[in-house]
């Protein structure tokens, strides 16, 4: 029984190095590789054709359920499979990431496999050839020995060249015939692995990023700070914009976003700086970019009177558009009555319009811009706040009605935005930005005051019942971009190794001469790295050496 106990565990010894074996051979593949590749550059195209979950809800999985939802109407039925098997946020499946530590471990396994060879092969290289390589060798030259020089003095000056042209030499006497082994770059077949090297190094890097990496992109307005994680995490910051800058060319056109930052952790400051584009402020391992900068934005700040408490206070991004138009206004005389940006205060249905009184008069008109079927913008006029009749003036042009001229010059946009959260009558509330014809800004909000408009103009709050409603000045906002990348020095690394690798390989090739050398003749023979190099060191060798070929062969073909 011992015996056959013997036999078993052998054999089941045998069959675990086989498949061990066999998973090495298939790991050291290049088909294998390949077809890992292949497998991943498919998976890339998918994540660039199909939607992926946006960056800021990946950890939210509640957020990516509605998220999911929303494309239903494009993929139907087939939404809930897509998102089951991970094609809405590819880069972060295990079959991806396990398809990208497979390669890297084949890339290594490779590199194993084939470097012990290599490495005799640059340390320990083969040189002694018989007679028979110099005959047959398809890089091969043969020089006429001169009569006076014999096969010695032949040998001493090929080897006194070789050296000058850096060589390593050694040679070997056999009776009247010399063999002279010369071996330059011998090195340079390390660079094949180096550039594997490179690409195992960018593929851990891809690794570490996908699962230690962040990034979060932060909208933060001037004199405000703003968290950088989730309420409850524990190396929580926050980051605060003292100011956000942007200069632009006579074209418009930005030319430079900068903001001054201040980061706080765990209560108290740890780092301050500027950023830009180009130039992150830095801090424990997280780089804060100048992602981005808007420059139409309100402060408002809301205060209860009775307690004298700030119950709403606000840096709002007016990232939206009201239309208002631009209307001047004349008497019979041509005397300027008004010229000013009407804000929209007073809806009739879908209509925007306003009620105003026009100045040096008594008369009241509702004022509106609609759009006519050609998708061209016209001003509505009405007199009296209980319409009637009333007319169109089209954008560009005037018309003249009961003693006034209207002009409606263009149609513009006033920044704006629909907002919850300030304390009024209504869950929501639009609030506009404009200027006064001086320049003066101003706020309106629609919503807070049933039936009425708020007028906020800066250190001039406005007390509707128990609450004061404030504009505290305008306010820019700074793009951030907080983002940790922990596999960034992989992929410096990598591309640096890349570079070397390629570098090696295509202007470094390794060559290798055999010689030779009798009596009546000095035959060189060699084996080159790339096709071409043999030739070139051959012509180089003949003109140096002064000699001339006696048979006139020599090919391109590398051995």
């Amino acid at each position: 029984m011992a015996g056959a106990d013997t036999i078993v565990s052998r054999a089941r010894s045998l069959r675990l190095r086989e498949r061990l074996l066999f998973m090495v051979h298939l790991l050291a593949s290049a088909q294998f590789a390949v077809a890992l590749i292949a497998f991943l550059a498919v998976a890339g195209l998918l994540a660039t054709v199909l939607p992926q979950v946006p960056v800021p809800i990946r950890d939210s999985p509640v957020a990516i359920d509605l998220w999911v939802e929303t494309k239903k109407d494009t993929f139907g039925p087939l939404t809930e499979f897509m998102q089951r098997v991970g094609l809405f946020n590819i880069v972060r499946t295990w079959w991806f990431l396990g398809g990208l530590g497979l390669l890297a471990v084949s890339i290594c396994v490779y590199i194993a496999d084939r470097l012990v060879a290599t490495w005799r092969n640059v340390s320990q290289p083969r040189e002694r050839l018989p007679d028979s390589f110099f005959e047959r060798a398809a890089n091969r030259i043969t020089l006429a020995t001169p009569a006076d020089a014999g096969a010695e003095g032949s040998s001493a000056q090929l080897e006194r060249t070789l050296r000058r042209r850096r060589f390593s030499v050694r040679s070997f006497a056999a009776g009247d015939t010399t063999y002279v082994f010369a071996d330059r770059f011998a090195w340079a077949e390390f660079g094949n692995f180096v550039s594997h090297l490179a690409l195992v190094l960018f593929l851990v890097g891809g690794l570490v990023s996908q699962l230690g990496g962040f990034t979060a992109a932060l909208l933060i307005a001037e004199g405000t700070a703003s968290p950088v994680f989730a309420v409850s995490h524990p190396d929580q910051m926050q980051v605060e914009v003292i100011d956000a800058v942007a200069t632009f060319g006579e074209d418009g056109l930005p030319q430079d976003y900068r903001s001054e930052l201040v980061i706080y952790q765990g209560g108290a400051e740890v780092a301050r700086g500027v950023t830009t584009v180009n130039g992150p402020l830095k801090y424990n391992g997280y780089r804060f970019h100048q992602a981005g900068y808007f420059g139409e934005g309100v402060a408002l700040r809301v205060i209860d009177v009775g307690s004298n408490s700030t119950v709403y206070r606000e840096a709002l991004a007016l990232e939206g558009l009201s239309v208002a138009p631009v209307v001047i206004v004349q008497d019979a005389s041509g005397r300027t009555l008004l010229d000013d940006v009407i804000v929209p205060t007073d809806y009739i249905e879908e209509t925007p319009g306003a009620l105003i009184t026009v100045p040096g008069t008594s008369r009241t008109f509702w004022v509106g811009t609609t759009r006519d079927e050609a998708d061209s913008w016209n001003l509505i006029v009405y007199e009296g706040s209980e319409g009637g009749d009333g007319f169109l003036v089209p954008a560009g042009e005037a018309r003249t009605a009961d003693g006034l001229t209207w002009t409606f010059p263009e149609a513009t946009g006033l920044p704006s935005i629909v907002t919850a959260g300030i304390p009024g009558d209504s869950e929501r509330s639009l609030v506009m930005l404009s200027e006064t014809p001086e320049g003066i800004p101003f706020v309106t909000v629609l919503g807070p005051v049933d039936g009425r408009a708020l007028t906020l103009y800066p250190d001039q709050p406005v007390r509707v019942g128990d609450k004061e409603y404030r504009f505290e000045g305008r306010r820019e906002f700074g793009g951030i971009e907080v983002r940790k990348d922990p596999g960034v020095n992989f992929i410096w690394a990598a591309a640096g190794l890349l570079l070397a690798g390629l570098l090696v390989t295509f202007y470094v090739p390794r060559l290798r001469l055999w010689a030779r050398v009798r009596p009546e003749e000095t035959v060189i023979a060699g084996t080159a790295e790339r096709g071409g190099v043999f030739q070139t060191e051959a012509k180089a060798l003949e003109r140096e050496l002064g000699r001339s070929r006696v048979d006139g062969q020599g090919g391109e073909t590398d051995v």
